[in-house]
């Protein structure tokens, strides 16, 4: 048999353990904040603090069956790790979920749109993260959370700066560019872009786009 064929039902196996383990936290997180009646001693709560700028690990035990006649006992560590890049450079958040040299699913967000205050739809909210990693490992596949531009005018007219409207879109999609959902969508009075290559860019953030950040 292909080593490929035999990992593949232990992969699939390990997507279903971990989004298991991931939704738990979340339940955990909101039972706390629904039910105790008291303020957590910070967000993340039950979780470390640091959640979700750390890392969460399990080991995963089970017997796998091959065939009628055969089973085979496994055991799989897994790991939450956080990636934060470079912030001068603005380069995205990153969660991974892997085991050894497996990865399950990532969860890029871009940093241009994430932050406290309410210039900022997306927020580094524990739950956030942990809910769309889940479906990232679910899926088995790498979610990116971002923005665009898009400009919308009334049908049968002609584009013009009085009757358009221009709005930012929040969106999650796959690394195939597949669109799984749209968080929300803001209108913005003044749009902007780069000035090297006119794309545009997100409300918050730089005034360049990634590729034309000055050194």
């Amino acid at each position: 048999m292909n080593p490929q064929d035999e990992l593949g039902p232990v992969i699939n196996t390990l997507s279903y353990l971990a989004h298991d383990w991931l939704y738990g936290f979340v339940q955990a997180i909101k039972t706390y904040r629904a039910t105790i009646g008291l303020p957590p001693p910070h967000p993340a709560y039950p979780l470390p603090a640091v959640f979700p700028f750390g890392e969460l690990t399990e080991v995963f035990n089970w017997v796998q069956l091959v065939d009628d006649a055969t089973q085979i006992n496994q055991r799989f560590p897994v790991r939450m790790a956080f990636t934060e890049g470079n912030a001068a450079r603005w380069d995205p958040l990153v969660w991974t979920v892997h085991s050894r040299d497996i990865v399950i699913g990532t969860l890029e967000l871009d940093r241009r749109i994430s932050g406290d205050g309410d210039q900022f739809v997306i927020s580094v909210d524990p739950i956030f993260i942990l809910e769309w990693m889940g479906k990232a490992v679910r899926r088995q596949t790498k979610l990116v959370v971002s923005s665009r531009i898009i400009m919308r005018t009334p049908k049968g007219q002609v584009a013009t700066p009085t009757n358009s409207v221009w709005y930012e879109v929040y969106e999650v999609r796959t690394a195939a560019d597949e669109l799984v959902k749209e968080l929300e969508r803001r209108d913005i009075s003044h749009p902007r872009y780069c000035p090297e290559c006119r794309v545009w860019l997100p409300h918050s953030g730089p005034s360049y786009c990634l590729h034309h950040l000055p050194t």
